[in-house]
């Protein structure tokens, strides 16, 4: 019966409507400056008609849509719930990101033992993200399972401190000194380590299982290291000291290692893929079943020179089993070196020295020997070079 009605009253304006459309298009257009007082009062009641017009044909709207919901009140009420939803689940993923906001933007604020930040201090667990504690001394402080997210630690002393398994994703820790400190399975990815520093010791840093992903380690000490399965993905070890350092089993795909110092790193199964080791200085490295594909090795060290003179203790870059797949190894000194069973499929070896190498079972196919020198070395099941 409703919407009988507001049928009714939505035909009657419509016919009106039309009505006061008709009567204005029947009268003549008149120009204002020759209107006469007459002319001049008819205009006025046109504005009036026309004004009237738009009044209507808003209410016309106006009463569809109210038609509209009484015809179908459940479909209505539905939007409204599904509206309602929609802004409540709007309100709450706007709740969660700015309560996840103000946890990276905003520092901590520790109390009780948490705040307590000394050297030797109990701080497992704690929630230190955020905070500016460079140049403190937390020496010997245990810090298990801390959350140290995007804090500023630079210069700050953490010899001999337990971080294993701390939170330190973008944190600053720029010359900061490590020297002994646990740094086991800790997440330090994207964090600033460049620079950090030993005051003594040899193998005293405990990397294990360490997410270094795309951190920067330009120039860091971490010679002797421990980093046994680290995740330094994407890392920058431009120069860093590497010597020695255990990174067997470690991801370094597409690291940036030029000029590192990698002298007798034990880089067993090691991921290196992509990897740019230009100019590093591998002397009696360890890469038996490493993965160097696509890596860049221009002007790194590998070979020891003079092998052939018999100079005494010459150590030598052990690549039995690597794969060097689509390396770059062009006019790099592989003298001496191990390369048994070896994937050189499409290297580049271009001007490459390869005197008194061990190349037993190494595939060559495909690879750029260009100007390669072979002599003295052993070719025995060599494949590629037919």
């Amino acid at each position: 019966m409703i919407a009988k009605l507001c049928n009714l009253g939505i035909m009657n304006k419509i016919i009106l409507a039309t009505i006061l459309s008709t009567i204005l298009l029947t009268i003549p257009f008149t120009s204002v400056s020759a209107q006469s007082p007459e002319e001049k009062k008819l205009n006025e009641e046109i504005a009036k008609l026309k004004k009237k017009i738009t009044e209507l044909t808003k209410e016309n709207v106006s009463l569809k849509k109210e038609i509209s919901k009484l015809k179908n009140p459940e479909k209505s009420q539905d939007k409204t719930k599904s509206e309602t939803k929609t802004s409540d689940k709007t309100a709450k993923a706007t709740k969660q990101t700015t309560d996840t906001t103000k946890q990276t933007t905003q520092p901590a604020n520790p109390t009780g033992k948490c705040a307590n930040l000394v050297k030797g201090a109990l701080l497992m667990k704690c929630d230190l993200h955020g905070m500016n504690l460079s140049g403190k001394d937390l020496s010997g402080a245990k810090l298990n399972d801390v959350n140290l997210q995007g804090a500023n630690l630079s210069g700050a002393n953490l010899e001999k401190a337990d971080l294993s398994g701390a939170n330190l994703r973008n944190a600053n820790l720029e010359e900061a000194t490590i020297s002994g400190a646990n740094l086991e399975k800790a997440n330090l990815s994207g964090a600033n380590l460049k620079g950090v520093m030993r005051i003594y010791g040899f193998s005293d840093i405990n990397l294990k299982g360490a997410n270094l992903e795309n951190a920067n380690l330009k120039g860091a000490d971490l010679i002797g290291a421990d980093l046994i399965g680290a995740n330094l993905k994407g890392a920058d070890l431009q120069e860093a000291y590497l010597a020695f350092a255990n990174l067997e089993g470690a991801n370094l795909a597409s690291a940036n290692l030029k000029g590192a110092d990698l002298q007798r790193a034990n880089l067993k199964g090691a991921n290196l893929e992509n990897a740019n080791l230009k100019g590093a200085d591998l002397i009696g490295a360890k890469l038996p079943g490493a993965n160097l594909k696509g890596a860049s090795l221009e002007k790194a060290l590998l070979g020891c020179i003079g092998i052939k003179l018999n100079m005494g203790i010459c150590f030598t870059s052990n690549l039995e089993g690597a794969n060097l797949e689509y390396a770059y190894l062009a006019s790099v000194n592989l003298e001496g070196a191990n390369l048994k069973g070896a994937n050189l499929r499409n290297a580049n070896l271009e001007n490459a020295n390869l005197e008194y190498a061990n190349l037993q079972g190494a595939d060559f196919t495909g690879a750029n020997i260009i100007g390669a020198n072979f002599s003295g070395a052993n070719l025995d099941g060599v494949k590629g070079l037919d």
